[in-house]
């Protein structure tokens, strides 16, 4: 993805500053979340499953955003999906 689209994430690489990170910010420029690293193209803490600093704001699908086959969020989705069915609506 970022590699694919460098010059939309990247329109001017001399003024590149933080190469290894993520940033993500709420409509008025609040900082959400924040990650740097001193490497390049390292963008996420957890790298196994880089996009779980999403979950707060998207839910279950950023573990598994392409939905591929993945037993472990398989798991979690049910157990989410059991707990919704006897929790009491507020």
């Amino acid at each position: 993805e970022v590699l694919g689209r460098w010059s939309t994430y990247v329109a001017n690489p001399t003024k590149l500053a933080q190469r290894g990170g993520t940033f993500l910010f709420d409509a008025d420029g609040a900082a959400l979340y924040e990650y740097r690293h001193r490497g390049v193209l390292t963008y996420s803490s957890t790298m196994s499953r880089p996009l779980t600093f999403l979950a707060p704001h998207i839910g279950h699908k950023a573990l598994n955003p392409l939905q591929l086959g993945d037993a472990a969020v398989a798991r979690q989705a049910s157990q989410s999906s059991a707990e919704a069915l006897v929790s009491p609506v507020p």
